[in-house]
């Protein structure tokens, strides 16, 4: 279910009167009967996966917490990493480790060859589980006891798919003492789910019609079109990622649940280091506590430091997806911070930097969007040659399909939303009203039909 559609919303007013209704020791039950039921309409047997995930972390866990024997506890922590790795391996990279790193092809006729889908939200929840077993072994988290509620905070719905990813300290307790009704998060809740499904269905939905001919079929396009799709698609991730994490943030509300914040208006940065520390941030602050931290950080020598960075956003690319694409594109960001280190005392003005910053995120973006590093290349070099086409711009935008309605009501979207990302902690009261009424307006009128996936499934 696509938090975009009408059967999502039936789940979630069925989910709601059941939760009021529930006895309040009961209603961590009731969520996680839903977050079951949740994850089961995408594809019921993946739900054995979540489930020896939640079992092997919980107990490895409490036997982690309950004996003083350092190697017993370290094979502990290893036995739940490695099974959670290990089918994240399997499920994500298997296919890609056999056909590019080993180089076998594989077919459908091929004995290597396994006919699965991705488990949706693999990659959330591994991570998830890994760093509560992680706190746990380095004394940083208490052990949850109670093995439904530790299944809970593994299969909270509203995150469960795409993030936030929760660290225990923050959401452990909240199921297991907060949950509730309270008509004052009601307010708050719905601008969260307001602004999260104007940017989804009305910005990134509307600018793909734009974006998935031109990457579909990128030969046929100039470089002023080229430009305009990538531009295009920086604003279609953000818009389609942030959304859910605020639709997310939003539903969780409701349940009387506060989410960590995901995004912080990441395209007005004035470095590549500030746009990490305001895109996907739950998952940047993962990877710092995780893996570049205990690689030494920045507390060693300077050489040292760039491996750790490097070796930092190589892991965060991989663990995008299994594709040279997102290895590129993590290495990619990886350097552009060596390199900001490097000319430390090169200053500009912000006018410079916030443009130059969103200018080089979207050159990563041409690479993490193309199917394969042959076509970003292309694409890369039909932008830098200034090649126009062989035909004019007009004929080609009028190629992908897009009408000139779209285009309007795209920039115009657009364009709202980089003012609500600026100024709206200035706004007032009345201002907001209006400005949500708007948003409510602009969904009825201009939300695009059909349930399309959110990007950052497929991760």
């Amino acid at each position: 279910m696509l938090f975009n559609s009408f059967e999502f919303v039936v789940f979630l007013l069925v989910t709601l009167i059941l939760f009021g209704f529930s006895p309040k020791k009961m209603r961590w039950v009731t969520l996680l009967v839903a977050s079951y039921f949740f994850y089961m309409s995408w594809h019921w047997k993946y739900i054995f996966l979540i489930v020896l995930s939640t079992i092997v972390d919980f107990f490895c866990a409490r036997f982690i917490y309950r004996s003083d024997l350092r190697n017993f506890r370290r094979m502990m922590l290893c036995i739940s990493l490695f099974m959670n790795l290990s089918l994240l391996f399997f499920f994500k990279y298997y296919e890609f480790f056999i056909s590019s790193v080993l180089n076998v092809s594989i077919d459908s006729s091929s004995s290597l060859y396994f006919d699965f889908l991705l488990p949706v939200g693999i990659s959330f929840y591994t991570f998830q589980t890994m760093s509560y077993t992680i706190d746990v072994y380095q004394g940083k988290q208490e052990v949850e006891n109670n093995l439904g509620r530790f299944a809970l905070f593994v299969t909270y719905f509203p995150q469960l798919v795409a993030g936030p990813i929760e660290r225990a300290a923050d959401l452990l307790h909240q199921l297991r003492d907060g949950l509730s009704l309270k008509k004052e998060n009601f307010l708050p809740a719905m601008e969260k789910i307001t602004w999260g499904l104007f940017k989804k269905i009305v910005i990134a939905d509307r600018v793909a019609l734009v974006v998935d001919p031109v990457y579909s079929n990128h030969s046929e396009y100039g470089a002023p079109v080229l430009v305009l799709a990538s531009v295009l698609f920086a604003i279609q991730i953000y818009c389609d990622f942030s959304g859910y994490s605020d639709m997310a943030i939003g539903i969780s509300r409701l349940f009387n649940v506060k989410l960590s914040k995901n995004f912080d208006t990441p395209y007005f940065s004035n470095s590549i280091t500030e746009f990490w520390r305001r895109w996907h941030i739950t998952l940047s602050s993962w990877f710092r506590d995780y893996v570049y931290i205990p690689l030494g950080g920045n507390r060693t020598l300077k050489w040292r430091w760039y491996y750790n960075i490097l070796i930092t956003f190589l892991v965060s690319g991989i663990w995008h997806g299994a594709n040279w694409t997102f290895v590129v594109w993590g290495l990619f960001h990886g350097f552009l911070i060596t390199m900001e280190s490097a000319t430390t005392k090169f200053s500009l003005t912000t006018w410079i930097k916030v443009p130059l910053t969103f200018c080089l995120v979207t050159l990563g973006w041409v690479v993490f969007r193309a199917d394969n590093l042959n076509i970003a290349w292309e694409i890369i070099n039909s932008i830098f040659t200034l090649e126009i086409g062989s035909v004019g711009i007009r004929e080609q935008l009028i190629a992908t399909g897009i009408s000139k309605l779209d285009l309007i009501v795209s920039f115009a979207a657009i364009l709202l939303m980089l003012l609500y990302d600026k100024y709206y902690t200035r706004v007032n009261y009345q201002g907001k009203v209006a400005f949500y009424q708007l948003l409510i307006f602009m969904i009825l009128i201009f939300g695009m039909g059909g349930t399309q996936a959110f990007i950052y499934f497929q991760f």
